[in-house]
Order: C-alpha cells, then sequence, then structure tokens
C-alpha cells in the first residue's frame, strides 16, 4: 500500500480529515483492509473521536418513499478523554511534525451481509421464489457493489449503493461542538461460486426467444436450384413471377423449390467482465426439395450483439401502514451495444453450424457503466445477452432475433474456487485451524516440499505440532495477487 497523499506532513488548513492508505487498485473487495489515519488538530478540544465503516443502499420508489438498508457497520473509539489537562489531553497521543495528532485505524471489507434491513417494513417480495429471492430479505448475501448515480430511474432521487467512512469529533467548543467527516470507498465484490463450465455455450440447451417469434427461416424460390444465374433473364422474369403468384403457365407454384433451416446463437451463462463473449452460431438445415441436391449456402450480412440491464428497486410499504398498496416494483432498463459488425463484400459472411462470435472479430464485455449482477436489500441488477441476425439465402433476406438469454455477470476474480469444495462454506474456512486433524504427517518429512517460512509456522513454543496441508494453503477467499480491472472500471 502506499499513503494516499505524499505531503502528509505540509501543512494542511483543516483541523480534522482522513489520509487514507489506498489500495494500489481503484477499489475494494471482500476481504480487503482500509488502513488510514485521521489527522486532528489539538486546538479543537476534542473530548471523543470515533470512526465509523458501513456499507447501506438508498432506496426511492416512484412515490418518492424512502428506505436505508444497511449491509454492515462497524464502528471503533480511536480516542476518550480523561476530562483532564483542560481537554488537551490528547496531546499524550504525540504530534506530527505539522502539529496534528494521528489516530491509526483499519476495517476490513466483510465478504457477507451482516445487519437485517429495517424492521419496519417487510422486505419479502410476494413473488419471490423460494430458492432464488430476487430481492434478499435476510442477511448473508454477498455485499453489492457501489452504485452512485449509475442507476437510471423516474424517481426523484436515484437510488445508490455506498460504502463510506465517517469520523465524528466532539468538543468541548461551543461554537463547533461536533465535526463529522466522511470518505467514500469504492467497492467491486468478487465473482460466487460456479462451475467452469458455465462459462463455455451450452448447445444442449438451445435457445428462448419471444413466442411470437420462430427461430428457424423458410425459404422459397427458383433461385435455390443449381445454375439458376447462368438461366436467361426471361426465364428470372418469369420465375419471379411465379413466386409472387402472378403468373400461372407451365412453371406451376408447386415446382417452386424451399428450403427450411434453424438459425440461433447460444451464449455462455456467466460472462466475466472484460473477457471476450462467448457465442457459438448454430445452423441446421431441417427440409429441402428433392430436386435440391444439397443444402443452399445462408450468409450473414450483419449481425448485433446488445447487453440489456435492468435494474429493479422495491420498497416495501411500512408494516404499520393499514392502507392496502400493491407492492410496486420499480424497473429501469438500458440498452448496450456490445458487438455491431457488418459485411457488405460480396454476398456477405457464409454461415455454418459451429460458427464463434471469436471468428468475426473482438466483442468484450466492457461499458462504462458495467456492473457485475447483484441482488440486495429492494435493489437487483439483471442482465440479457440479446442477438440479432440480418442474411440472406438465394438473395432473399431475413432478419431478426437469434437469442436472447438471461447471463450472469461476474468480475475476474473468485471469492472460492470455481472447481472448490461446494460444501465449505465461507464460514468453515476461518475455522480450518481449529478443527481437529486426522491424518498427521511429520513436518520433517515434507523439508523438500515446504520452504522455511511455513515450516517456521508449523513449530510452537513447545516444539512441533501436527502438520496442516490448509494451512500452508494460500486462503481462496482473497486472491493474491489480485489482477487489475479494466480500463473502463477505473
Amino acid at each position: 500500500m502506499a499513503l494516499a497523499s505524499q505531503a502528509s506532513a505540509k501543512y494542511n488548513p483543516r483541523p480534522f480529515y482522513f489520509e487514507i492508505f489506498e489500495e494500489t487498485h481503484p477499489f475494494y473487495t471482500c476481504g480487503d483492509k482500509v488502513q488510514g489515519v485521521l489527522r486532528v488538530d489539538p486546538t479543537l478540544r476534542p473530548q471523543n473521536v470515533s470512526i465509523s465503516f458501513k456499507g447501506l443502499s438508498f432506496l426511492y420508489d416512484t412515490n418518492d418513499q424512502a428506505a436505508a438498508p444497511v449491509f454492515f457497520h462497524h464502528k471503533k473509539d480511536l480516542f476518550q478523554s480523561s476530562g483532564a489537562h483542560e481537554n488537551f489531553d490528547i496531546l499524550q497521543r504525540g504530534t506530527a511534525s505539522d502539529g496534528k495528532v494521528v489516530l491509526p485505524f483499519e476495517f476490513t471489507f466483510p465478504h457477507t451481509c451482516e445487519l437485517p434491513p429495517p424492521a419496519e417494513r417487510n422486505w419479502r417480495y410476494s413473488k419471490d421464489s423460494f430458492d432464488h429471492p430476487r430481492f434478499q430479505h435476510s442477511p448473508g448475501f454477498i455485499i453489492p457493489p457501489s452504485c452512485t448515480g449509475l442507476i437510471p430511474s423516474k424517481a426523484p432521487n436515484a437510488p445508490k449503493i455506498t460504502y463510506s467512512l465517517e469520523a465524528c469529533l466532539d468538543s468541548v467548543n461551543t461554537d463547533n461542538p461536533r465535526i463529522i467527516v466522511r470518505h467514500e470507498l469504492k467497492f467491486l465484490p468478487p465473482a460466487p461460486e460456479y462451475d467452469l463450465s458455465l462459462l463455455q455455450p451450452d448447445l444442449h440447451l438451445g435457445t428462448s426467444l419471444p413466442k411470437h417469434l420462430c427461430r428457424y427461416k423458410f425459404i422459397r424460390t427458383r433461385r435455390l436450384l443449381p445454375g439458376y444465374e447462368e438461366s436467361s433473364k426471361l426465364g428470372k422474369v418469369k420465375d419471379m413471377l411465379v413466386e409472387k403468384e402472378l403468373f400461372f403457365g407451365l412453371h406451376s407454384y408447386g415446382e417452386v423449390p424451399f428450403a427450411r433451416f434453424n438459425l440461433f446463437t447460444t451464449a455462455a451463462r456467466i460472462l466475466v467482465i472484460g473477457s471476450s463473449v462467448p457465442l457459438t452460431l448454430t445452423l441446421q438445415h431441417l427440409d429441402r426439395s428433392s430436386s435440391l441436391p444439397i443444402p443452399p449456402d445462408v450468409f450473414m450480412r450483419r449481425i448485433r450483439v446488445q447487453l440489456l440491464p435492468t435494474y429493479s428497486i422495491f420498497v416495501p410499504r411500512p408494516g404499520h401502514n393499514t392502507n392496502f398498496r400493491k407492492e410496486v416494483v420499480d424497473v429501469a432498463r438500458d440498452t448496450w451495444t456490445l458487438f455491431d459488425k457488418k459485411f457488405d463484400d460480396g454476398n456477405g459472411q457464409l454461415l455454418h453450424d459451429g460458427l464463434k462470435l471469436s471468428e468475426l472479430g473482438d466483442a468484450r464485455l466492457a461499458h462504462d457503466r458495467l456492473l457485475p449482477s447483484f441482488t440486495s436489500y429492494g435493489l437487483t441488477l439483471e442482465y440479457e445477452l440479446q442477438v440479432e441476425i440480418w442474411g440472406e439465402c438465394a438473395k432473399h433476406e431475413f432478419s431478426g432475433l437469434a437469442s436472447k438469454t438471461q447471463v450472469q455477470i461476474v468480475t475476474g476474480w473468485n471469492m472460492t474456487s470455481p472447481q472448490g469444495n461446494a460444501d465449505l462454506d465461507m464460514g468453515s474456512m476461518a475455522e480450518l485451524d481449529s478443527r481437529p486433524v486426522y491424518h498427521e504427517v511429520d513436518p520433517m518429512s515434507m523439508l523438500h516440499e515446504i520452504d522455511s517460512a511455513a515450516l517456521h509456522e508449523l513449530e510452537t513454543d513447545t516444539g512441533p505440532r501436527p502438520f496442516n496441508v490448509a494451512a500452508l494453503s494460500p486462503s481462496p477467499l482473497v486472491p493474491n495477487p489480485r489482477p487489475l480491472p479494466p480500463p473502463y472500471m477505473g
């Protein structure tokens, strides 16, 4: 860590302020330590100095009803006056070169929400499923990312999620008996535990499209016939009239060949911020006329991949409210284009079954307002990935949705290993050392496998203790080193 201000010893006119030892990253995540100092001018004559570390969300619905559930709240008293020395006893802590008293502090970002929501409201959403609530109503979930002014809303006050330090100084001075200073911190949670197979498209799941759309295409034209382009112009005109049922003669409508095929895309269920979007195209030739020896070629003229974020804001009515009011969830949606490419040369991009988006260009999950998916008290962020395709088959144009799938957006680091033990929860990780050792190994036999630092930890004042393999393994809760975020999240 590095001190946020290298000129800490220089004169600062503020009598009471923070200095944070900032991380080398522009944000914090679960398990990161927040360290720094409070600098206090002794002339303030403080009676006590305290500091609080908390995370909370501010929620407002369309009726401007407000609620502020708190995820966690840690408080420390940094100084308590004894009442002697005319309230200048803070000088006993010593002063820095600038004449101010330095009070160090340290907090750690928790992994999950620790406090229940305000009890005066019923935070259970009636339309929630039992195993997958849209909104949380009890502690234990991963705390959500910072959201300050990023949520579009029609409400007078946009909802937000903040994490901050708040220091309070109580003084004997009657002119300014209480001074409060705040410092906001940027937070991004790690990815939850997941199976690595979810990072790749599962072609067996197919795709889900709106009911008014059909994923298969039907083409009926004489252009499907082999060697059609070498036929006469008069014959092509007659064929066009036949296809449009404007001409009946020797060429009947029943003689026009047809082809039917499926065209859709499948995306991964989990997308990692800053990584390429895993997307696979499926082309299935279902049926064609007996006059067609091989399936026709299908070309793509354009493909557009969009991410559709949806913020849902739920502020439950107070429990003591006797007037019945139907539950209301305010929804704010947006559309972000991740990839949009046209193929204007020649016939376009020839399609084949199993074509990957990475073969067409670099489509990365990046946007200046992109945050990982989350659920919390009264506020959720969910995503859908939408793919549109414009194409041609035998000069017949088609377009429409190729897929519209719900996806989960995660950061590039994990709270636990994706292939770790699912039965090992976060609470049990801290108790690894206190568990009974079922298999003891002589530390001397491990000299060639562990370094001297690890061996030193195996010994106590009374001699060697049983070797615990888990104690030597790095904690999976906080990856080290943590990768830098993409530029758009700085």
